[in-house]
């Protein structure tokens, strides 16, 4: 379970976020929403130990991020698997060298062992072996989101971690990609966080709904009560949701 304690963030005189508390059970799969630069992705990063709170604390399986040292917080992230928007994948590697990379950093596994490991990857997420030589550019903006997936998933984690996974993407490659997330976040003892404006996959991947409005958390609870929420700001965003 991840928990937000009474979280405050600032960069400068600007506050993104102000006493935000938050728990993530086990196998819940979360959406959360709000306007941009409402601080979701701010929100995730302070998640992931790359931001740190101003005030508050966040605690991963009931250990504070903020007192883990660096080994423990690297063996931490064994447990969590991240899709940035854009998948994020670096330019000069090749697809086996993106896909591998925490591998390859380990040096744990022979380079055989991890290139079989990538390749069961990216058949998981619907991807051939044959473009594992390949670089970013030459792969389509679906792929490319695909090939960010493998790389979260290749350890396994029970934290699965969507930056806007469809955004730029036309709707039927979003379908798709909605569709290999929802597999993905089928297996047991899987908890998902998936950053999203897209009200389609809130509906399809979420069973828990967090949405953040002027630095607050709004609302905090089952998807079902979000869309049938009583509520003028949470009508008013789902009535643009629609109009897209």
């Amino acid at each position: 379970m991840i928990v937000l304690s009474h979280v405050w963030k600032a960069f400068g005189a600007k506050s993104v976020l102000e006493d935000v508390s938050l728990q993530i059970q086990d196998g819940t799969h979360l959406a959360i929403v709000g306007a941009s630069g409402s601080g979701k992705s701010v929100l995730t990063r302070l998640i992931l130990g790359l931001e740190s709170p101003d005030q508050g604390d966040i605690s991963m399986e009931g250990k504070s991020l903020q007192e883990m040292s660096p080994a423990d917080w690297r063996a931490r992230l064994r447990d969590v698997g991240v899709v940035f928007q854009g998948a994020a994948l670096f330019d000069s590697l090749t697809v086996l060298e993106n896909v591998g990379l925490r591998l390859f950093e380990d040096r744990e596994m022979p380079p055989a062992a991890i290139r079989q490991a990538v390749v069961e990857a990216l058949e998981q997420v619907r991807l051939d072996p044959n473009i594992l030589e390949q670089y970013p550019a030459q792969l389509s903006g679906g792929m490319r989101k695909r090939v960010g997936i493998a790389r979260a998933i290749i350890h396994q984690p029970r934290y699965l971690i969507f930056d806007e996974p469809t955004t730029g993407l036309d709707p039927l490659t979003a379908d798709a990609i909605d569709e290999l997330i929802e597999q993905l976040a089928a297996r047991p003892g899987r908890s998902t966080l998936i950053v999203t404006h897209d009200m389609d996959s809130v509906r399809r991947l979420s069973s828990w709904v967090v949405m953040i409005r002027d630095r607050h958390i709004c609302f905090d609870g089952p998807q079902e009560a979000f869309f049938r929420a009583n509520d003028s700001h949470i009508q008013a965003f789902l009535a643009r949701g629609r109009d897209k």
